[in-house]
């Protein structure tokens, strides 16, 4: 376990005022006690003063070294027991010394065997004190501990899986694009090829770019999509037609890297591939008061299907993708699907309080 360096601010407020505390309580009680047998309060009141700063800097110095050290509760016990208790045996013949020679000066007939047995009680009690409240201390900041490298372990998984639900979508992709790249090079389409090349290199070049990044802009995971698209367009002609309606506010704003490249893999997979005639892809990109909404429209066979894409689509991409969603925005964010006259439309609603606004 690593030191507590954040906690020792904390820890000498607490520490001080435990003392000042411990101070207030026994001089409101020699004051009040020691002139009804007509002493002068004033040399207790240093005695108690001069042992409570003694006990004050040993107990500090003890507590800040401890608590930068990884001892367990039992340990931690054991070792406050072999440092308070040497310093409580010190401080009574201290306290005895002190109070013969300069308070108790004119009453050595009034010195008992009680005398000292009340110094071993009035001395233990603030250092046992002080030791107990340690210990609350020192479990609380053990608890505080445990729970960040829980928070911590739970955030590293959480990444972790963000990153293989990123990466699934990937070898779909790239086993559809070297399909084609392969037809047009039996077809000897030498010009298509290489667009198709540019292509892949411009939308790989973002993926890796951007594999660490939270967030990028939105135009920049549009400029991707435009790049898988056009991968698209290469492998149906002209027979693919893109419609792109952007609002341009919404280009101020950063959104989570390769979110509508799930919704554009499906709408061809299963709108555009199976269609004969003239295909369309619409992709909308709107701003309301609270959220960014990212739609992808197709009119391929999936519109007439009741459920919209065939259900095995929901087991792939689509859910990494709602999943994806739930791990960045948690409810905040939502995936829809909905049919309306002959388009079938993917929706992604992002909560712009949870987005980074570009500069």
């Amino acid at each position: 376990m690593s030191a507590v360096q954040p906690s020792l601010g904390r820890f000498w407020y607490w520490h001080l005022l435990y003392w000042l505390c411990y101070l207030l309580v026994k001089f409101i009680h020699l004051a009040v006690l020691v002139p009804l047998d007509g002493r002068a309060v004033f040399p207790y009141l240093m005695i108690y003063l001069l042992l409570s700063c003694i006990a004050f800097v040993v107990t500090g110095l003890l507590g800040q070294r401890e608590l930068r050290a990884s001892h367990n509760l039992r340990q931690q016990a054991i070792i406050l027991l072999c440092w308070l208790i040497p310093l409580w045996m010190a401080l009574v013949p201290l306290r005895q010394y002190l109070m013969m020679n300069y308070a108790m000066l004119n009453y050595e007939n009034d010195v008992s065997p009680l005398h000292y047995l009340l110094a071993f009680n009035l001395v233990l009690m603030p250092i046992a004190g002080w030791g107990a409240l340690f210990m609350v201390y020192k479990a609380n900041v053990l608890d505080r501990l445990e729970f960040g490298h829980q928070q911590e372990l739970a955030r590293q998984a959480r990444m972790t899986r963000l990153k293989v639900l990123r990466y699934q979508v990937n070898p779909h992709f790239m086993f559809n694009t070297l399909n084609a790249l392969n037809s047009l090079i039996v077809q000897h389409k030498g010009l298509d090829a290489e667009n198709l090349i540019l292509q892949l290199s411009a939308f790989l070049r973002h993926s890796l770019k951007n594999h660490t990044e939270h967030l990028i802009p939105l135009k920049e995971e549009l400029d991707a999509l435009a790049a898988y698209l056009a991968i698209q367009q290469v492998r149906f002609g002209e027979r693919l037609t893109l419609c792109w309606q952007l609002d341009d506010k919404a280009l101020n704003y950063k959104i989570p890297p390769l979110l509508l490249q799930p919704l554009a893999e499906n709408a061809i997979k299963y709108a555009v591939s199976e269609m004969k005639g003239e295909a369309q892809i619409r992709i909308t990109v709107s701003l309301t008061d609270h959220f960014i909404k990212l739609s992808l429209s197709d009119n391929g066979p999936g519109a007439e299907l009741a459920a919209g894409w065939p259900r095995q689509a929901s087991s792939g991409s689509l859910q990494n993708l709602a999943e994806r969603l739930s791990l960045l925005f948690g409810a905040k964010a939502s995936l829809a699907f909905h049919q309306q006259a002959q388009l079938f439309t993917g929706e992604i609603s992002l909560p712009l309080e949870s987005l980074d606004a570009i500069d």
